[in-house]
């Protein structure tokens, strides 16, 4: 019987998920002591803090649900972050490319859960808009798993 040998190795790049966890907890954690709920700054032209707090996944789906979708959404995020770090210490190649966006994605959601169990609702600040046309509000934890995301569709369909 052959056993597999994974790569533990890609493992080492959990730092850039712990650094970009602690990179969105001091975001919010700014905001939260700078800014009131619904409180609106303007950062650059097209670029706002506004201050809000959501209940939903991202960009506010969901936010209507009752507590039992709160925990779900907890527990689907649980299983995410583990099946992202399983998928990094499976890798047999080691792909800087891979393991950096699986990283963005893992420290993404931690963020993201740590709101969300300590205080029940994620903290969202970031407001790019065009005249009257606003994306829905978003944080850097958002926004990494977003940009990882991207890297591994286009990673795997474009193979660079």
């Amino acid at each position: 019987m052959q056993h597999k040998k994974y790569n533990y190795k890609n493992l080492k790049w959990l730092w850039l998920s712990i650094l970009l966890m602690l990179l969105d907890m001091e975001t919010k954690y700014w905001i939260k002591t700078h800014f009131l709920i619904g409180e609106v700054s303007s950062v650059l032209p097209g670029i706002n803090f506004y201050y809000i707090h959501n209940s939903g996944l991202a960009f506010g789906i969901f936010a209507d649900v009752n507590l039992y979708y709160h925990w779900v959404f907890i527990w689907i995020t649980i299983l995410i972050i583990i099946a992202f770090i399983i998928t990094l210490y499976k890798m047999m190649k080691y792909s800087k490319c891979y393991s950096i966006s699986c990283s963005m994605i893992i420290g993404g959601a931690l963020g993201n859960l740590l709101d969300r169990v300590l205080y029940g609702t994620v903290v969202d600040f970031i407001d790019v808009y065009i005249k009257s046309w606003h994306w829905p509000t978003f944080n850097i934890a958002d926004m990494v798993i977003c940009m990882g995301t991207i890297i591994l569709i286009v990673k795997h369909y474009y193979d660079f």
